[in-house]
């Protein structure tokens, strides 16, 4: 494996519609941050009533699975070897590259502000380098891109394997993806099933998506002996 693509899929990441942007809770909301309704993210502890009137509510305004989930990868020794990507596609259609060297704000109110300040500015540089990018996309057009040669999508509704025979599947690929689902409740739209070569559940029962994606880069670091090569001070791509 060279590189391993973690896609959170269907984020529920997206600034606040249109259609609720007058409703009494998200004007009350933005004027205490100090911006307009629509340059705040939706937000489900805050915009409950108001979400209501969406259609696939039960799916949005869940920003804090994706903080979650991207400190998870970001943090972990894989990350640290250079051998994982982090791209989220978001429920806004949007596609956010996430460096590997970005260090994301702890506390969950100061990431939903880094996310706002990336819809009107699409890239986040600090010290020269890029550390965030948004571009509108699909998860389609994001694959086509990369260009992996394995596709996992990582459901509960898909074939229960073994944690041993999951991490030996994704490092035999040389560039595989895995999608992880970034919304709270519901399954994924078709069209992600239909694009993933295919689906492994790594647990009998549900999992949040960040506990998903700590297991899932934890066997994957376990298949390529990470603690091993690193106690003996060799470099994880040796052979």
């Amino acid at each position: 494996m060279e590189k391993l693509i973690l896609v959170i899929v269907e984020a529920a990441i997206e600034l606040v519609p249109e259609s609720i942007q007058d409703h009494p809770s998200v004007r009350a909301y933005a004027a205490r941050r100090g911006k307009k309704p629509w340059e705040v993210l939706l937000d489900r502890s805050y915009h409950h009533s108001a979400m209501k009137r969406l259609p696939e509510a039960e799916k949005r305004g869940r920003p804090d699975i994706t903080h979650f989930t991207l400190l998870e990868a970001l943090g972990s020794p894989l990350n640290k070897l250079s051998l994982i990507e982090v791209y989220i596609q978001a429920r806004s259609g949007h596609v956010i590259w996430v460096s590997p060297e970005t260090r994301l704000p702890r506390v969950y109110e100061r990431f939903k502000g880094l996310m706002e300040k990336l819809y009107q500015e699409p890239v986040v540089e600090a010290e020269g380098k890029t550390l965030l990018k948004l571009k509108e996309g699909t998860l389609a057009q994001l694959l086509g891109e990369i260009k992996p040669d394995l596709r996992i999508l990582l459901s509960e509704k898909g074939e229960l394997m073994r944690w041993s025979s999951f991490g030996k599947l994704i490092t035999s690929a040389k560039k595989p993806v895995i999608m992880i689902g970034g919304f709270p409740h519901g399954d994924f739209h078709k069209s992600a099933h239909e694009m993933a070569d295919k689906a492994v559940s790594l647990w009998p029962e549900p999992l949040e998506a960040w506990i998903v994606a700590s297991r899932a880069i934890s066997i994957i670091e376990h298949a390529l002996e990470v603690g091993e090569r690193i106690s003996q001070g060799k470099h994880i791509k040796e052979n």
